[in-house]
């Protein structure tokens, strides 16, 4: 069964290089919570996901995966940029 609601905290989580501890402790919750949410086993409150979103600083709304057609946010491909820009800087030795 399809959910409704899909969420990126565990995508979002890996590009930002936060562990679940790192952002278990910055949102004051336990890890279980954090690994709960981020595999989808439970939904977060919206306070709750308020708090994830600032940690990850992050805007709510790209918490979500997008459930009509492709929509590309600017802010992913901000990311995407950045990753390049970064993987491209540890390829010529520099860090």
């Amino acid at each position: 069964m399809d959910k409704i609601l899909k969420l990126r905290v565990k995508e979002i989580m890996t590009l930002k290089g936060i562990s679940r501890e790192e952002l278990a402790n910055k949102v004051g919750v336990s890890m279980t919570t954090i690994s709960n949410i981020s595999t989808e086993t439970n939904l977060p409150t919206i306070d709750l996901l308020l708090q994830i979103a600032e940690a990850l600083d992050v805007d709510i709304r790209e918490m979500f995966v997008p459930t009509k057609g492709s929509l590309v946010v600017q802010s992913q491909v901000d990311e995407a940029k950045e990753l390049i820009e970064k993987g491209l800087k540890i390829l010529e030795g520099k860090k």
